[in-house]
Parts: C-alpha cells; structure tokens; sequence
C-alpha cells in the first residue's frame, strides 16, 4: 500500500510508515517498529502517541515496557464515518457562521443626493458618529437634507464630532449643525467628507452628483477611528 493513500485518510508520512509497520509486524516494542519503519525512535513514539489517540494503535505493558499493537483496520472507516457524522451536525452551525460573516463585511455604492440622504437615514440611527473632512460641500449640495439631518440629531440628541478645515471655521454649516468641532489648517482640507457610525464608513465624494462608498466592517471602522482621535488631539477647538 502507498504510503499517500494513508496520508489521504487523516495521518502524516511518519504516522502511516508506523502504522504499516505495525500492521506486518504484529504485538512489538517501539525499536522494532522504528527499525521496520525507517523512522527514527522519537519520531516513532511520538507518531505511536498520535496514533493511540486516534484509536488506532493500542498498547500493553510487557516487563515494564510497552508493546505495541495495531487495532483492526475498520477502525479507519469507523472514524471517519464519526467525523461525517460530526460534520453533519455542526454544518448549519458553521453555515451561520458562514453567512454572518458574508454580513459582516461588505461595501455598496450610492449616487445622488437621494444615495447621500438615505445614508444620512442610517447615521442617525447610532447614538454618535464621528467625521472629517469635505470642504463645506456638505451644505451646499445637500442644501435642505442636511437642515434635515442636524434636526434630526438634536432631536435624536446623537453625539457627533466633526474636523473641518480652518476656513469652514465661520461657515454656515458650523453655525446651524448640531455638533462639536475642530479644525485643522486649510491644506489638510477633503473634497471628501467621511462618516464612522457603528461598524460603518461611509465616504463621500461631492461632486455636482454626489457619489459614497459605505463599507461595512469592524476592523476598518476602528482604524478610521483610531485616525480620527490622533486628528481630534491635534486640532483645534
């Protein structure tokens, strides 16, 4: 028998060599099954140990040594009709798992205001957010939904802070939102504008029709996160 045939069934090469060693030379000790095999001592214990475990290999003392013995072949078969049956059960299990992180991670595209406004929808309903940039293009493309969405989050009282750039400072989109701000000199400025809420970025581009990237994913929300709170400390009030 090849020794790849065992190696398909769940051993490794040392594993298979020990056991077809075995398997010819009947109830022995380690060394003889190391000589037969071609497997040095250690490696023949240690494949021996793994064996044991996995029910295919017993053993018995001896004048205090341990002799080794081969289990009925069948037991192959047993077991992996074990591990079928194993895997069955578990298989909705792990295809939940399968979908859920499908879920977790995923990215649409949005275009037009009517895109940018139902973002907005979703944003207030996380109890704060976090954003930076955009040129206070916010406003001017967004005209009446953004007058929406600052009344939405007072009323809501949802936690927002903003970094804009120095020049927004006086702007009226400053003046009417509902949130707390920091600025950053003028060249560190965005034609873009990104929004953090929940495990979600949205990043929006404002063009004359505005388009957005939503991504949805826990370990890029924090890393935009973390971004934002180093911007946060060098900004100012």
């Amino acid at each position: 028998m090849e020794i790849t045939t065992l190696e398909s069934l769940g051993m490794n090469k040392t594993e298979a060599k020990v056991y077809l060693a075995l398997l010819e030379l009947g109830e022995v000790q380690a060394g003889q099954i190391s000589k037969k095999s071609g497997v040095n001592r250690t490696s023949t214990y240690d494949s021996l140990e793994r064996l044991i475990s996995k029910g295919l290999v017993k053993y018995v003392i001896q004048s205090n040594k341990k002799v080794f013995g081969a289990d009925k072949p069948n037991k192959i078969v047993e077991q992996l009709k074990e591990q079928e049956r194993i895997a069955k059960q578990i298989l909705p299990e792990l295809n939940n798992l399968f979908k859920e992180s499908k879920k977790d991670e995923e990215s649409e595209i949005y275009k037009g205001r009517k895109g940018i406004r139902s973002i907005l929808f979703e944003i207030v309903k996380y109890k704060e957010y976090i954003a930076f940039g955009s040129k206070g293009k916010f406003l001017e493309i967004m005209k009446h939904d953004f007058e929406i969405f600052q009344k939405r989050k007072k009323k809501l009282k949802i936690k927002a802070r903003v970094i804009l750039r120095e020049s927004d400072r006086t702007s009226e989109s400053v003046k009417v939102a509902y949130s707390d701000f920091k600025f950053v000199p003028d060249e560190y400025g965005s034609p873009t504008t990104t929004f953090v809420y929940g495990n979600n970025i949205a990043i929006i581009v404002w063009l004359s029709e505005p388009i957005a990237t939503v991504i949805k994913s826990k370990e890029v929300a924090e890393s935009y996160s973390h971004y934002f709170e180093l911007l946060w400390k060098l900004a100012k009030p």
